[in-house]
Order: C-alpha cells, then structure tokens, then sequence
C-alpha cells in the first residue's frame, strides 16, 4: 500500500507516493519552473500512477501539505487532495509546510524554516533533534525568528541552525554569515509530506476529505485591507475621480 503526498506551498511543487509496506520507497515528480506545479500538479500523479503501476485501490491515504505558504498553491494543493479522496473514498492527512522541515535536524545542526510573507514577515519555525521544538510554527518578523537562532547557537555551540524555506532567499542579505542550506535541499517536497503523512497514519490522525482545511496561518493581504477598511477608502477615492 501506498500514500500519496502533495506539496504546492512552496516554489517547487512535487508529487510522491511512499511504499508503507516495509521498503519505504519513495518516488516523486518535481517541477522544473518556479510555481509551474499549479498547472502540473494532476498530470504529476497521473504519471507517477502509471510508471509504478499504482491504482486507486493500492493507496491508503492522501497526505497534503496544508500551509503556510503560498496562498494559490495552498488551496491548489488542498482542493486536489480533498477531490482525490472524495471521488477514490480515501481518509486525508493534514501537514504543516513547517514542521516537515524537522526532518533535517542532526547531532550537528538545529533546522530554522522560513517561508517569505514580505514586509520583513516570515512563517517561521526553530527545531532541533534534542529539544525538539524551539520556536514554534507561526508568522513572526524575520528579527524575531533570527534572534531566537542565535540564542539556540549559543546555548548549543558548536551545534549550528541550518536555515531552509524561500525566506532564505527573500532575504538572503539579512542572512548572511548563517548556514544556509544548499538549493536542492532548501524547499518542502512531497517526499517530506509522505515521511509525515506516514507517521501520522500510524497514529490514527486522518480526517475526512470535508476536513482537509487551509492553513494559511494569516489573511490574504487583499482580505486584510477588506478588515481595516482600506479597500473601501480607495474605492471611495477611485470614486471621486470620476464625479
């Protein structure tokens, strides 16, 4: 049996089914072109199915990354996994963009993940193998999320963080002298999902695919202007332009 992860939060959009039976075997699509995965995503599966010869009644659930990030690609990613498992009747797993970067902790290094939320705003979140989470997965000021790594290094020497996520390269100059990871390993991709997907299938946490929320840690800038009010004052403003 299988589980299929989705990942479309991020710059790179992937696709990948995870072996649970024992192997672990893990095979995926990644898109080459930065944010192509919203238009890639369904024809990746569908590959992906056919290459492995894997059908609807070999898969044992759909794990999808649900955010923070990108908010077009989140709600790409979850409307596809939501339709996946309605029409193949398969449980979904929820996983957080983030907390998937726990993953690359080590003896030797703690993991910062970072996603651009412009203005100086990060998502951000601080792991490490032995603390487990220092910082937890929220929208912060990049200020916020530096400070608390170097109290990390300090605490921790010669333990390093290893910063990952689009962040990095957002603000690649407010970072520099820290350990950033190489690009092939920067961003989140389905293989992650599948890894978190799987234990969270072992521990009963699925939901229903009319459970399978956003998670888009924040308001859309354009739903943002619509709370304080400032859509309305240029709407009045572009008003009387024309009186």
């Amino acid at each position: 049996m299988y589980i299929l992860g989705i990942e479309t939060t991020g710059p790179v959009g992937s696709a990948a089914f995870m072996d649970l039976d024992g192997s672990g075997t893990v095979v995926m699509k990644k898109t080459a072109e930065a944010m192509s995965h919203l238009r890639l995503l369904t024809e990746m599966i569908r590959g992906l199915m056919t290459e492995n010869l894997i059908g609807p009644e070999d898969i044992s659930a759909i794990a999808c990354s649900a955010g923070p990030g990108s908010f077009t690609g989140i709600r790409i990613g979850v409307t596809t996994a939501r339709t996946i498992a309605q029409v193949w009747d398969k449980p979904c797993i929820s996983v957080s963009s983030l907390e998937v970067f726990a993953q690359r902790c080590g003896e030797e290094n703690d993991v910062a993940a970072i996603f651009n939320a412009r203005r100086g705003q990060v998502y951000g979140a601080l792991f490490s193998a032995g603390s487990g989470v220092m910082l937890k997965p929220g929208p912060y000021m990049l200020g916020d999320v530096i400070e608390a790594a170097e109290s990390a290094e300090a605490a921790k020497s010669p333990v390093r963080v290893r910063w990952y996520g689009d962040g990095t390269d957002a603000y690649a100059s407010d970072l520099e002298g820290f350990d950033i990871a190489p690009r092939e390993e920067r961003y989140q991709t389905a293989d992650m999902v599948c890894a978190e997907g799987a234990k969270a299938l072992r521990a009963g946490r699925t939901v229903r695919y009319t459970e399978l929320m956003p998670d888009y840690m924040r308001q859309s800038e354009a739903e943002q202007k619509l709370r304080d009010g400032t859509l309305k004052r240029l709407r009045e403003e572009k008003m009387k332009r024309f009186r």
